[in-house]
């Protein structure tokens, strides 16, 4: 199994955000973005976002 990750930059939209979020397993990256969109976007925890935002998953490794 390959790495996965969200570039909060296609996605922070009015806040320039910049940070890539990696992990080894779609569970765990969604864990980890949606930590980091309450705590820093003070988003919500809805079945909607992590719909939304499953569907911004990436494999391989974030470009530098």
């Amino acid at each position: 199994m390959g790495q996965k990750y969200v570039d909060c930059r296609e996605l922070s939209g009015d806040i320039h955000c910049s940070a890539t979020l990696v992990a080894n397993s779609d569970d765990e990256l969604m864990e980890v973005v949606i930590k980091h969109a309450i705590n820093v976007h003070g988003l919500a925890n809805t079945t909607d976002f992590r719909k939304k935002i499953s569907t911004h998953f990436k494999e391989g490794s974030p470009p530098m």
